[in-house]
């Protein structure tokens, strides 16, 4: 009993110098607050979550440190604990400060369902943000959120939405204008591509990735004189780092200077930069050899969010080299299935082929009928069309 008492005041003593030595260390919880956020600012996240836990700790009913240290919660990547924490901090007030609170909660959590990967949750939880109509000035910087999760769940016509809401508010706005010109290429809207990475080009630094852009989107509308333009412009700029490395290799791709190209992205991939398996894949095809550029594709799909149409179509177009229609047929379904793209035609086409290789010619011809309606255009297409029609023939199974 004797040991026991001695226990249980030693234990009291040492609470109550931990008590003496916090009165006297003379810290409110907004200066460990201030010191957290700094640490935050600096990118010392540990140190950032000792002191806005503190923070909280010392003062639970602040939702201003409370949504701080949710913050830190999602560079952490504990994710469950920022949205408990930015939820307990929603008010059911109607006044402005309460407003304001909301709407940089309902931020944060679109930030931490965004980084669960849950996207529908993420981008609920942005409109509900931009949906409170005070502090205007931060619906730019919700929006690049929203379009961003919006793009990682393939909702592309979302993201261009996004960017050109964002442009009509800040019509000088490189980095909308660079993001967009992007989505336009990628769904075949060049000429739209071209005015977006000129804008680019006006309103923000220049760099390798704008001028690659332009000339990658010159080259789909047949202007061959401003794409050479724009590369030579990107090889005149100055390379401080890998990555500038991996872009001029990218810059002598489209040049068609393949033997300085192919080494550059051979030391990119060696670098950690692994979009130059899509350029070495490319090239391999190019070579013929389809086994080692399926490699690189497949590689650099398993690092996509979601599957890009264009390498989709390459990877058909391997596989019907080798006579694997039924594994092109696979790649095609995907490429497809993420919505109209600059390659939605090629991949049709490419559909079409495998069905006649298959011995599936009722499905071929079925689907050459709806392609001929949709691009009138082809001439190639109506001629096999003709000749589709004068055929007699079973259907494979």
């Amino acid at each position: 009993m004797k040991s026991l008492k001695k226990t249980m005041g030693l234990v009291l003593l040492a609470v109550m110098l931990a008590a003496v030595l916090t009165a006297c260390s003379g810290k409110k919880a907004s200066d460990y607050n201030k010191e957290g956020m700094k640490y935050y600012d600096n990118g010392d996240y540990d140190r950032a979550e000792e002191y806005l836990k503190k923070a909280t700790d010392m003062d639970k009913g602040n939702k201003t440190f409370t949504q701080n240290y949710a913050m830190i919660m999602i560079q952490q990547s504990k994710l469950d604990m920022a949205i408990d924490l930015f939820t307990s901090t929603l008010s059911t007030k109607d006044s402005k400060s309460a407003k304001k609170n909301n709407k940089y909660a309902y931020r944060g959590l679109g930030m931490a369902y965004m980084k669960k990967k849950d996207y529908a949750k993420a981008i609920e939880n942005f409109d509900l943000a931009l949906g409170i109509d005070i502090v205007p000035e931060w619906n730019t910087d919700i929006k690049y959120y929203k379009a961003n999760a919006a793009l990682l769940s393939g909702n592309t016509d979302l993201a261009l939405q996004m960017y050109t809401e964002i442009l009509e508010s800040d019509p000088e706005n490189g980095d909308a204008y660079e993001a967009r010109a992007k989505i336009n290429y990628e769904k075949g809207f060049y000429a739209s591509a071209v005015n977006d990475y000129n804008n680019a080009l006006l309103y923000k630094e220049k760099a390798f990735e704008i001028y690659i852009g332009l000339a990658a989107s010159c080259l789909k509308t047949d202007h061959q004189k401003e794409a050479d333009e724009a590369l030579f412009n990107a090889s005149l700029l100055d390379i401080k780092s890998d990555m500038d490395k991996f872009y001029l290799g990218v810059v002598h791709y489209y040049q068609k200077k393949y033997s300085s190209a192919k080494p550059e992205m051979q030391y990119a991939l060696k670098n950690g930069i692994e979009d130059a398996c899509f350029y070495l894949a490319e090239m391999e095809m190019m070579d013929e050899n389809y086994d080692k550029a399926k490699e690189y594709f497949e590689r650099y799909l398993g690092r996509a969010s979601v599957e890009s149409p264009a390498v989709c179509n390459d990877l058909a177009c391997c596989c019907i080299y080798d006579k694997d229609y039924e594994k092109a047929m696979e790649w095609i379904e995907k490429g497809l299935s993420n919505g109209t793209s600059g390659v939605t035609r090629d991949l049709k086409k490419n559909e079409i082929v495998c069905l006649e290789q298959m011995g599936k010619l009722q499905d071929a011809k079925a689907k050459l009928e709806t392609f001929v309606l949709e691009y009138p255009e082809d001439e190639a297409a109506k001629l096999e069309l003709e000749y589709l029609g004068t055929r007699t023939y079973t259907q494979a199974k």
